[in-house]
């Protein structure tokens, strides 16, 4: 009996140093800038008829993500620079309770200077590939051609693929990413921890047919 519970702490203990390597490799190493890269699409800025903004969530009804902010600004940079007069927001309410994503975000940008009607929300939606399905009647609604899409530079790969699936037209305006360069551990951990969600969200909405 002793013998066999030494067995399991030792396996244990090598799985643990297995996973300490690796995460280490990843932290120390390049490996997940070569990851990234696989996820990585060219921009391609160009006059559109909206932004279509992807949400990405909020801890409270003021306070956003990282990410979230991140799009949000970006989005409003191109419309400031004249690259579409109008931005479809996506992203629906976890609970009824609580106002949508789309709603939460439309505040911030209406805050940060702009213009309530140019802004169209798409509250429905909970994921990714609800958000490109949703925005899809609205666009055709309001006879909209292309847009610009933005979202994160890692999660364009996959929000593209849906597009592409759905037959929207859009122009890939990802975030520029600047975790890649991030040399301090904890922010490389975090870069890691969204790269490897991604690859992990990319296999199942393929085993789902999304993309």
């Amino acid at each position: 009996m002793p013998g066999k519970r030494f067995a399991k702490y030792r396996l244990l203990f090598f799985l643990l140093l297995s996973l300490n390597v690796i995460a280490s490799s990843l932290v120390i190493t390049p490996a997940t800038n070569y990851l990234y890269a696989v996820l990585d699409v060219e921009p391609e800025f160009k006059k559109a008829d909206a932004i279509i903004l992807l949400g990405n969530g909020i801890y409270t009804g003021k306070i956003h993500t990282e990410n979230n902010y991140q799009r949000m600004l970006h989005a409003y940079r191109l419309y400031k620079k004249g690259f579409a007069d109008k931005i479809i927001v996506c992203g629906g309410a976890d609970f009824k309770e609580i106002p949508s994503l789309a709603e939460v975000m439309k505040d911030f940008l209406v805050e940060i200077g702009i213009s309530k009607k140019c802004i169209i929300t798409e509250n429905n939606s909970l994921n990714t590939y609800e958000n490109i399905k949703y925005a899809k009647p609205i666009l055709q609604q309001l006879d909209i051609k292309n847009s610009l899409l933005v979202t994160s530079s890692y999660h364009m790969y996959r929000s593209l693929s849906i597009c592409k699936k759905l037959g929207v037209n859009v122009y890939p305006a990802p975030v520029p990413c600047y975790e890649k360069n991030l040399q301090h551990a904890t922010h490389r951990a975090r870069f890691i921890l969204e790269i490897l969600r991604e690859y992990g969200s990319i296999i199942y909405f393929k085993l789902r047919g999304w993309i």
